[in-house]
Order: structure tokens, then C-alpha cells, then sequence
């Protein structure tokens, strides 16, 4: 019975116990935080809950890009550019941030240090260190952890993680309509791309890993459910893609709202929350973790 209630879901997609060790962490562990960053060259070395060294890279706007098939030929290359990273022989990150203003809009593609220039983009290492929320001349950025969002010298932020997609449209963007939020909130979607050797045996894993749990259970008199059933036939068509050279990803996708108040605050989240609910999207709230996903979210994704 105390196993089946711990395993209970809670809140947050958390479930009783996964709460309770949330909520323990956020009483016992320190309420400020510092990033502290060092320019190293071109790169940037940011460290929060880990360290990475990344370039900075801005997108070169041109009007619309749907209307002069740019965006498709820009989508082309970066799909390119990704399966290029299958083929080392180590994990890969690359990040991408969305900032849209009223007066401006920004898009920053970080990538490990020593990179080239991608076609279409140029280096801009002020970009980076505005996203990471370096002011001008600053090497160090921190921060006030409350329980769902956070406090800097100038604004209150509070970070979603989009944790289920499969109620999207396909007839549209999967984050558009979050986008056009009238509060502009900030996008991070991180990519970490595995080298194609190991590509192949996770996925080859996970297929044979549900196909036999599946036998045991229909063994033993169980009926496989819908979901199950469509679970494994999304595993077999990856480990398809996969055979066939595509790149093995895992992703994650964090949704950022800044506000002068905490007033301001709740009306751009519940904004925020409704565009994702309208657009099939689930978002987690990250309660008592606010402080881990800021740091995952920021550019490189240190310990992500």
C-alpha cells in the first residue's frame, strides 16, 4: 500500500515521492544561486549547475522567411548540419533560443567551441551573454529561488518545460502559437545528438525491451493496451529512421516568462499556459526546481 500510494501522481507530472524529494531539495538546499561565465575567445564559458564552452551564433533575419522559402532551404541545412553530428564519435549539444520583442526578434544557435559559422548565421557573442542574463561588462548573474519562479536584480522569471507533444497539430508549427503570445516569452530548445554507433543500439534496445515485456504480459493472460501497442510501433518506425541514417535526438524544449512583477508575472504564465493548452502542448511547471531549469535552459545547457 505505501509503495502504491509513493507511486501515485501528485502534481506537475511528479508523482507522491518524486514531490516529496522535490519539496526536501527546495527546503534544505541554498535559496540564491550564481552563474558565473568567462569570455574565452570567441566562446563562452558558462557555469551553473555544470560547464560547457559554447559559440554563439545569430540567425540573419530577412523579413518573412515563409514567404521567400528561406525558412525551408535554413531547415534543410540545419537537419544537415545535425546528422554531420551523428557521425563523430561523441555526444553532441546544440541549443537554440527564440527571443521575440515587440520592437525586435533574435535567434541564437549555440555550438560547441571551435565551430563554424553556419551559412545564414553569423557569430555574435553580445546575444549570447544577453541570453544567459549577463548585463553589460557583468560576469556574473544571480538569482532568488522561490518555489515557482525566480528573482534577479531586475525581473521575475518563471521556466516550463514542454513535456508531451503528441496532442500538436500537424498542421501547424508545434510551438507557433506560443510564439505569438501576446507576453513573448522566450524559447530554448535543446538537441543532444547521439553518435550514430550508439544511436542504433538504443534504439534497437527499446524496441526489445517493450516487445518483451509485451510477450510476458500477453503470456500471462494481459491485454496490451492502445497505448502500448502505439508506443511500440513509434519505436519501430525510429529504429527505422535510425537504420536509415537519420539522427538519434533527445530534446528538450523550456518555455521562458519574464516579468517586471510577480502581478505581471502570473498573467503572462496563465497566458503562457493557456497558448500551449490551445495548441496541444503540456507544459510542466517545474515547482521547486525553478533554479535547475533555468540553468538547463540557458545557452549550452550546462548540466542538462
Amino acid at each position: 500500500m505505501a509503495a502504491l500510494c509513493a507511486a501515485s501522481p501528485a502534481y506537475d507530472g511528479l508523482t507522491v515521492s518524486e514531490l516529496a524529494v522535490v519539496s526536501l531539495r527546495y527546503v534544505t538546499h541554498r535559496r540564491w544561486f550564481l552563474i558565473t561565465t568567462q569570455t574565452n575567445g570567441a566562446a563562452l564559458n558558462v557555469t551553473a549547475h555544470g560547464n560547457v564552452a559554447v559559440q554563439g551564433f545569430e540567425l540573419l533575419h530577412h523579413g518573412r522567411l515563409d514567404l521567400s522559402g528561406a525558412d525551408v532551404e535554413l531547415s534543410a541545412r540545419f537537419v544537415d548540419q545535425i546528422k554531420g553530428m551523428a557521425t563523430t564519435n561523441e555526444t553532441s549539444h546544440v541549443s537554440v533560443h527564440v527571443r521575440s520583442l515587440p520592437q525586435v526578434a533574435g535567434t541564437l544557435m549555440t555550438l560547441r567551441m571551435n565551430s563554424q559559422t553556419p551559412e545564414g548565421w553569423r557569430e555574435n557573442g553580445g546575444l549570447l551573454r544577453e541570453l544567459v542574463g549577463l548585463a553589460v561588462g557583468a560576469d556574473n548573474v544571480g538569482v532568488l529561488e522561490r518555489w515557482n519562479y525566480l528573482r534577479s536584480e531586475t525581473e521575475v522569471v518563471r521556466v516550463f518545460r514542454v513535456s508531451d507533444f503528441s496532442g500538436a497539430s500537424v498542421q501547424r508549427a508545434l510551438l507557433e502559437k506560443l510564439q505569438q503570445s501576446a507576453h513573448h516569452p522566450e524559447i530554448a530548445f535543446h538537441l543532444d545528438v547521439l553518435p550514430s554507433s550508439k544511436a542504433h543500439r538504443v534504439a534497437s534496445r527499446a524496441v526489445h525491451q517493450l516487445s518483451s515485456d509485451a510477450a510476458a504480459s500477453s503470456a500471462v493472460g494481459f491485454r496490451r493496451s492502445a497505448r502500448s501497442k502505439r508506443t511500440l510501433r513509434r519505436l519501430n518506425e525510429r529504429e527505422e529512421l535510425v537504420a536509415n541514417g537519420d539522427a538519434l535526438l533527445r530534446i528538450g524544449v523550456f518555455v521562458i516568462v519574464r516579468a517586471a512583477s510577480r502581478a505581471l508575472l502570473r498573467a503572462a504564465s496563465a497566458d503562457v499556459i493557456r497558448s500551449a493548452e490551445d495548441s496541444g502542448l503540456r507544459l510542466h511547471r517545474g515547482v521547486g526546481r525553478q533554479v535547475l531549469w533555468y540553468c538547463f535552459q540557458l545557452p549550452g545547457g550546462p548540466g542538462w
